[in-house]
């Protein structure tokens, strides 16, 4: 007798964690910026955003702005 179910691992059906990146804001504790051809905010609190890892419109905005620095780690 054979079985007709397929086995599928929960690894397939999962989605994969996102990384992060985060950078520190050296003027500001907090504020809100405004992507305007994202349509979206981002939200700096404690000095720090953080953003997924293939962000590419934050990462471009963030990384083409002096006062952001990314943190490592």
């Amino acid at each position: 007798m054979t079985s007709k179910t397929k086995g599928v691992s929960a690894a397939s059906e999962a989605p994969a964690p996102t990384t992060l990146s985060v950078f520190r804001d050296t003027l500001f504790t907090s504020r809100v910026l405004v992507l305007l051809e994202a349509g979206r905010t981002l939200k700096v609190e404690k000095g720090q955003v953080a953003v997924a890892s293939d962000d590419t419109v934050a990462l471009e905005y963030l990384r083409g702005r002096k006062d952001f620095v990314a943190v490592e780690g």
